[in-house]
């Protein structure tokens, strides 16, 4: 959708001008293909990068336009989703794009979906900074810092915590930033929040005197089948849908293991539902967080305001070691933290599994920087209900350290409650 707008900014001279500036549901289906059933255009957004000449799709998209309602929902697709690949059979879908470029891309996604795509657009993550600074940036308050070396990729990330005022290369790595718990997950929430502050950007009144250079820029830069003068048309038409009509969710489903392979495999009944519901008459289901809040939960007014002030007080980041042998437990661990906010900078297994209960080391020092890895140490085993004897200095302790015992059970599921409270 942000693509659409975008390419459409000063198009559109071979249409008339009352289509371009007032246009209306049934000329916007005379222009530009779309489902007759449903009335919708269903569009492919691809973001590719680039590693020894290989070209991958780093982001998959899908997006739903409701011409007669004006609604735009728009589908994260993880790119480890297990789907079949025709002639190369189950693959992550990232794979589809790199055996046959966005028409095999294309090809798997509505077999998967089962829902026609009319048009596409291919972005390469090459371009995408210089997009961006063509917008003059973009405003994001990042929710932790983010960093990250990889030399190899030639990817270098090194984003503080707070609201912050991104260049292009700065949003390039906001967008694919993904070394922590949550993993492609986390790092499709981010590029959700990265296109809702392009959408806010591009309303911008001084965007206007800008959108010529944008449009003849930007279509050097994207690879689509959506014409000039259709994507103004399109645009203008939904240039003032509230931001109530604009959805953003995550296909839904759970990561797993298959043949020691790691897969999200969706869930296509809830992604269907999703794609097609009013706003309002269905929960908005993301894939990163179940609804189940248990009407029976037994933490109270008093636990979460205590559980708060806690977190206020981690200001360091956080290891979590597995103590118990169960397999995937860390990460178990780490996406509840991680929802509440606390940055997990590693995850690992602890020295043995014979931990009882779990417990929490931390380094033992001086300074402010020590002071501050105490207190989180602290503040994180009030908040899992781990005893303070069991809090304990430890010079091996790089981080503030959980170490997850045989009665990881009973945390695990506090966590989830006052994740479902907050």
């Amino acid at each position: 959708m942000i693509l659409v707008g975008i390419i459409s900014a000063g198009a559109g001279s071979a249409l008339k001008i009352q289509d371009i500036v007032q246009p209306e549901a049934k000329n916007i289906k005379k222009n530009i293909e779309h489902n007759e059933a449903t009335g919708s255009i269903n569009l492919l957004v691809v973001g590719i990068d680039d590693l020894e000449g290989i070209h991958r799709a780093d982001t998959v998209g899908f997006s739903t336009i409701d011409i007669d309602n004006k609604i735009v929902r728009f589908m994260s697709i993880p790119r480890d989703t297990r789907v079949q690949i025709s002639g190369h059979g189950w693959e992550k879908i990232n794979h589809a794009y790199a055996y046959g470029d966005e028409k095999l891309l294309e090809k798997t996604l509505v077999n998967y979906l089962g829902m026609p795509i009319n048009y596409h657009a291919v972005i390469n993550f090459d371009n995408f900074p210089e997009i961006v600074d063509l917008l003059g940036g973009v405003y994001i308050n990042v929710e932790k810092r983010l960093y990250y070396n990889d030399k190899a990729g030639n990817l270098h990330i090194n984003i503080d915590r707070g609201m912050q005022h991104m260049d292009g290369k700065t949003a390039l790595g906001y967008v694919r930033y993904r070394n922590d718990a949550l993993g492609d997950i986390g790092r499709v929430k981010r590029q959700q929040k990265f296109i809702k502050a392009l959408v806010d950007r591009m309303k911008s009144p001084d965007m206007i005197s800008k959108l010529p250079k944008l449009t003849k820029e930007f279509l050097n830069l994207v690879n689509t089948n959506l014409s000039a003068g259709q994507a103004i048309q399109l645009a203008s038409y939904l240039k003032d849908i509230p931001p109530q009509n604009m959805n953003f969710f995550t296909l839904p489903g759970k990561s797993a293991y298959i043949s020691d392979v790691s897969y999200w495999i969706g869930d296509l009944t809830k992604a269907s539902t999703l794609l097609s519901s009013i706003p309002g008459e269905e929960k908005y289901i993301s894939a990163e967080k179940e609804s189940e809040v248990s009407e029976e939960s037994s933490i109270t007014e008093t636990d979460i305001i205590a559980k708060v002030q806690n977190l206020k007080k981690i200001k360091t980041a956080v290891a979590v070691l597995n103590g118990d042998g169960t397999p995937g437990l860390g990460k178990k661990m780490s996406v509840q933290l991680q929802k509440l906010g606390i940055d997990v900078a590693f995850i690992g297994n602890a020295k043995h599994f014979d931990y009882k209960y779990s417990n929490i080391n931390y380094p033992e020092g001086n300074g402010q920087d020590a002071a501050n890895t105490r207190l989180s140490a602290r503040a994180l085993a009030e908040i899992c209900n781990i005893p303070s004897s069991l809090v304990r200095p430890d010079d091996s302790a790089p981080y503030a350290t959980i170490i997850i015992g045989h009665n990881y059970e009973s945390i695990i599921e506090k966590l989830k409650e006052l994740n479902n409270a907050m």
